[in-house]
């Protein structure tokens, strides 16, 4: 069934349609398919789990602006809508489901063995070469997250996949999202969510360098992710830093 909806960020009439059981819209051009998707979200309240695909950004930005250099007909771009009961410090545990539902869907369709690289992208486990951006666009009300948008972008071909393949990936990356997203709901909580991330973070036991806002750098080895999202760094000293992702200017393995 298809509905009208009003402009999304002062574009043409959309259509929402349904798929995999979640509302959807679909777009041949658009600023990003994140944009769509938090234009939808604040403007008309979209629900939990309502996806955007846009076949052609025009502004395909990720973490810090960085610009997404593979073409748009080697990528798949989409967005969906998060609206999980996490209270306003723990917001950041939504760059981690969005990286894990990335990864374990990218997995499923292609059989590919991947890993997570905080904060912001999805690589090959074996050579590291990125294959997915990650990004986050986090609302809060008072004292609790709102809703959460979270865009990501798959490399096809570094991922060996056909461009006839984008809607298997996309089925298996929502499917995996919504698995994500539960987990903070469940017994488990944040914690689950944490932990599975951690497992996956290419980065675990690895000295890195981060450079920091407002300027600034730090230093140590990884020691995992803790139950807010934050990557955990030991010093030489023993000195434990605890990193969030809005103070990362740029990170390097050292």
């Amino acid at each position: 069934m298809s509905v009208p909806q009003g402009p999304a960020a002062g574009g043409p009439v959309v259509q929402t349609t349904e798929r995999f059981g979640l509302p959807f819209r679909h777009f041949k051009v658009a600023i990003s398919a994140g944009t769509q998707a938090l234009a939808w979200a604040r403007q008309e309240d979209a629900p939990a789990g309502a996806t955007v695909v846009a076949d052609s950004e025009v502004s395909p930005l990720g973490f810090r602006g960085r610009m997404w250099h593979a073409p748009a007909q080697a990528t798949l771009s989409c967005a969906m809508v998060l609206r999980p009961s996490l209270a306003a410090e723990e917001g950041d545990l939504i760059w981690l489901a969005a990286a894990v539902g990335a990864l374990n869907g990218a997995e499923a369709a292609t059989g590919r063995s991947l890993a997570a690289w905080w904060p912001d992208t999805v690589v090959d486990a074996e050579s590291n070469e990125p294959v997915v951006g990650v990004k986050a666009d986090i609302q809060l009300g008072p004292g609790r997250v709102r809703s959460g948008v979270v865009s990501l972008r798959f490399d096809l071909a570094r991922l060996g996949l056909d461009a006839d393949r984008r809607d298997d990936l996309l089925e298996a990356v929502v499917t995996s999202l919504h698995q994500a997203t539960e987990s903070m709901a469940g017994e488990g909580g944040t914690a689950e969510l944490a932990a599975s991330y951690e497992q996956r973070c290419a980065f675990l036991g690895r000295r890195v360098k981060i450079q920091v806002l407002p300027k600034g750098e730090v230093r140590g080895t990884v020691g995992g992710v803790d139950t807010t999202g934050r990557l955990v760094l030991s010093s030489s000293t023993e000195v434990v830093e605890r990193v969030t992702i809005d103070m990362v200017r740029e990170l390097q393995v050292v």
